[in-house]
C-alpha cells in the first residue's frame, strides 16, 4: 500500500492542476503517503524484533500498537 500511493505521488507530482480538477489534493496524498510509509517502518521494525527474538520485543510491540492506533485515528478523521 506504501509503494503503491508513492507511486501515485510520482505520478500526480508533473500535473498538479490535474489532480485539483478531479477534486483532490496532492498535499492530501502525500500526507497519506507518510502516514503510510511511517505505520510500515514500525511494523517492519516490530516484526524484526519478533523474528530476532530481541530482549526489546516489548517495545516494537508496544510501538507497533500506537501506530495502529494512530493510522486508524487518522483514518477516522480523513473522511
Amino acid at each position: 500500500m506504501t509503494l503503491l500511493y508513492a507511486v501515485v505521488c510520482l505520478m500526480m507530482l508533473p500535473y498538479p492542476q490535474l489532480v485539483s480538477d478531479a477534486g483532490g489534493g496532492f498535499d492530501h496524498v502525500v500526507r497519506i503517503t507518510i502516514v503510510m510509509t511511517s505505520f510500515t517502518a514500525v511494523a517492519g521494525l516490530a516484526t524484526w524484533l519478533l523474528q530476532k527474538r530481541h530482549r526489546a520485543l516489548w517495545l516494537g510491540q508496544a510501538a507497533l500498537v500506537v501506530a495502529l492506533a494512530g493510522v486508524v485515528v487518522f483514518a477516522v478523521t480523513q473522511r
